[in-house]
């Protein structure tokens, strides 16, 4: 029996498919069954780890003799079967980010076999925090994740730990933000995405076209918030390595569904300098914000920001 074990076991490590030590969370045991890729050699970077309830361990995919692009996966069993409507993820902790997860997808499966189409796509803040990804509440047993890039851009994957959320769970959610739309964005002559605004590194930024053409103001930039909720003022930092496209007048507005805006929340004059800006306004439930800067500081076309942020209501 015992020779019989340890041939499975190699054998579905071949397979992608894992016999790793269950934990049990939320009167939930979780177990990882598969992984497309882990390093074992390197370190101990064992898909399993991403459920063992220790965040000093870490699930890692392979860096030693290969380094097997994304997208990247891992499939996590949970018993018993029951409606969940969210997965958590814990990054990596200490220093280095090697691994962690920009852009997600998330499905659910009955059996393990049939997944179909996701039940959530989004992308993970640059940060070490807990996130949470949720959704409308589904009955299953297997939760799937599909690390679909890396926030350097690099192969691997990593995660500390990965959880669920289970229906009538109460969630204390930090709201991450994602671009949904900007009006204008260098990609040319810079890197200047609209989702460096929301990356929570203060030395990228989304800064408006200026190779080519130089669109001018006003520029808006829409995000969508996860989970919607209520929020009682939005922040803004200014890029950090110079003056163009810092954001002098502004309006900022609020919508339930990414589409009806009204009238604007909250407006004002920032000074020019590099100070983290915070507004404050009567507390509004919603799911997506626009940052309308209407001039610059020294009135050119542009618009840029390093990081844009919300004020969650008490």
């Amino acid at each position: 029996m015992k020779k019989f074990w340890t041939t499975l076991v190699v054998a579905s490590a071949v397979a992608g498919f894992l016999s790793a030590p269950a934990r049990a969370v939320e009167n939930l045991t979780l177990k990882v069954v598969k992984v497309d890729s882990e390093e074992t050699a390197g370190e101990d970077g064992k898909g399993a780890n991403a459920v063992d309830g220790n965040p000093e361990t870490i699930w890692h995919t392979q860096w030693q003799d290969a380094n097997p692009a994304c997208p990247h996966e891992i499939v996590i069993q949970f018993e018993p079967a029951c409606k969940i409507k969210g997965l958590t993820y814990l990054p990596r902790q200490g220093e280095t980010d090697n691994g962690m997860i920009k852009d997600y997808e998330i499905y659910v499966s009955a059996d393990g076999k049939d997944f179909g189409q996701p039940v959530k796509s989004g992308a993970f803040e640059h940060s070490h925090d807990k996130q949470f990804a949720l959704f409308e509440a589904k009955q299953c047993g297997f939760i799937k994740l599909v690390a679909k890039s890396e926030v350097n851009d690099q192969a691997w994957t990593s995660a500390a730990e990965i959880g669920v959320v289970q229906e009538g769970e109460k969630v204390a959610a930090k709201p991450s933000l994602k671009v949904v739309k900007a009006d204008s964005e260098e990609t040319a002559g810079e890197d200047g995405h609209a989702s460096n605004a929301v990356d929570g590194k203060a030395e990228t930024f989304w800064h408006t076209q200026w190779q080519d053409a130089s669109p001018a103001c006003p520029h808006e930039i829409i995000m969508e918030l996860n989970p919607p909720g209520s929020i009682k003022g939005f922040t803004y930092l200014p890029r950090q390595d110079g003056e163009n496209g810092r954001i002098k007048d502004f309006e900022f507005y609020v919508s339930a569904d990414g589409k009806d805006f009204g009238a604007p929340v909250a407006k004002g004059t920032w000074e020019n300098n590099t100070d983290k800006k915070t507004v404050t306004f009567d507390a509004k439930a919603c799911g997506f914000i626009k940052l309308k800067a209407l001039s610059e500081v020294n009135g050119e076309a542009w618009t840029s920001a390093a990081e844009i942020g919300i004020v969650p209501a008490e």
